[in-house]
């Protein structure tokens, strides 16, 4: 095929860049609000603190006079803690809240396998989140702040030390909000730790919080046997996130549906339970807790039986 001649036009360039960008990130209305969050009173006073700083900058820099000692930056908040706690409706909710669109990036989408490519795809995404008046949302953060390299010996170092570098910059400079979720916040580089304004532990539910997230998933229509008295024994049981439960509620729906049973029993749940909890014994995750390996006897003492 022969090479074409023409050069390639500056407009062409940034035409080019701006579609690189926007194919690998989705501009979007936040699809949750606080009203769709069960979470606990002490996290949920935590995030209204962050949409009062987004809401009250001008009082605050400006008529109390804190401009003459702090800069007036935008707002980096980490959303770190196990998956499947509600990471990422935390995001959604506080965008909702200060009436803002979304853009949500994954770190793979934009790294580029061509040194230096990743660094500028970079400063294009932080200019369509400014252009946009958008929040800037990196999904799975530690990829993107991980710890430089300290000995660089392959081309590969040399990027990844530019991305991070370029990062920092754009941090120190960029006046909108960007919020990361992570599972991994212990792998993050400390200069990015510093510059982030809020680090917030969104943590599993503990028994008040899994009684509402049970009561919310075994909705009214669907058919439950003893439907108080089990969601109050299941609700016992911890180590479990709200996805957990949601997982856990369909698994026992579908097998009711070619099941000869009318009902779903306390039992039924349980057993999906228990292969919930294994699961995670067996992913080794170790970020939040322990893991370990639990038994039907063991869940039956924790509800009482």
């Amino acid at each position: 095929m022969p090479i074409n001649p023409t050069p390639v036009s500056k407009r062409e360039i940034n035409t080019n860049c701006k579609a690189t960008v926007s194919s690998v990130v989705n501009l979007i209305d936040a699809k949750y609000s606080f009203n769709d969050l069960i979470i606990s009173q002490k996290l949920k006073e935590k995030l209204l603190e962050l949409i009062s700083y987004e809401n009250n900058k001008k009082l605050i820099f400006q008529e109390w006079g804190l401009s003459r000692v702090l800069p007036q930056k935008g707002l980096s908040v980490c959303l770190y803690g196990e998956s499947g706690t509600g990471k990422t409706m935390c995001a959604h909710a506080i965008a909702n809240c200060i009436k803002k669109k979304m853009l949500i990036v994954n770190y793979a989408e934009i790294e580029s396998k061509f040194v230096g490519e990743t660094s500028k795809n970079l400063v294009r995404l932080f200019l369509e989140a400014k252009q946009n008046d958008a929040i800037l949302l990196f999904d799975e953060a530690d990829a993107l702040l991980s710890k430089r390299v300290s000995s660089m010996s392959t081309a590969s170092d040399v990027s990844v030390n530019q991305t991070r570098n370029t990062l920092l910059k754009l941090l120190d400079e960029y006046e909108g909000i960007v919020i990361y979720t992570t599972n991994f916040a212990e792998n993050f580089d400390s200069a990015f730790a510093r510059r982030i304004f809020a680090h917030i532990n969104i943590t599993l539910p503990d028994e008040n919080g899994r009684k509402a997230l049970w009561e919310h998933y075994l909705v009214s229509s669907l058919p439950i046997n003893n439907r108080e008295e089990t969601i109050q024994e299941l609700s016992q049981v911890d180590g479990i996130t709200g996805a957990d439960i949601a997982n856990i509620v369909l698994r026992a729906a579908i097998k009711l549906s070619v099941s000869e049973k009318k009902e779903i029993h306390c039992e039924d749940l349980i057993g999906y339970i228990q292969d919930c909890l294994n699961t995670k014994s067996l992913t080794k995750d170790k970020f939040i807790y322990e893991t370990r390996k639990v038994s039907k006897e063991y869940i039956q003492e924790k509800i009482g039986k």
